[in-house]
């Protein structure tokens, strides 16, 4: 007879200060790099990970698809922006106009903004390189101090 799993819930409860104290190493020590690139600029730094949230889902679903094939489903207006942060519409803009001007970002047709991509690689790859390096350090040691607990 198999063991059944323990649910979600139990797991958390189980391992709370794990679990929390890895998560908020992981955090901090991010934060602390992503501060460095958007100059502490907290809602650059969101309306940043806004776009790439829809970029790297995209990227899950669909590795061998070029950005035209893939069409507007990875691109976000300023209006959808400024509701999935909470920022105001206006700062919203202007902080888009600030990544543009890193060339972190873009503009493309009918207002939607998108990554910039090189090569294959978003440009914030390989323009800070030595930080996502770190960047993936930290998460393969957070995933694998968590794998045994969940």
């Amino acid at each position: 007879m198999s063991r059944k799993a323990p649910t979600p819930h139990t797991v958390v409860e189980e391992n709370y200060v794990k679990f929390q104290h890895e998560f908020l190493e992981f955090l901090y020590a991010h934060l602390v790099d992503m501060r460095v690139i958007f100059e502490g600029d907290l809602d650059a730094l969101l309306i940043f990970i806004s776009i790439s949230r829809y970029y790297l889902r995209d990227e899950r679903a669909n590795p061998d698809m070029d950005e035209e094939a893939l069409g507007e489903n990875r691109h976000l207006t300023l209006s959808r922006i400024a509701e999935l942060t909470g920022i105001p519409r206006e700062t919203a803009r202007r902080k888009l106009r600030q990544l543009e001007s890193k060339g972190l970002l873009e503009k493309g047709q009918h207002d939607n903004w998108r990554l910039v991509v090189q090569d294959g690689q978003p440009v914030i790859r390989t323009k800070y390189e030595p930080v996502w390096q770190r960047v993936m350090q930290r998460l393969v040691k957070l995933v694998r101090t968590l794998r045994a607990d969940v």
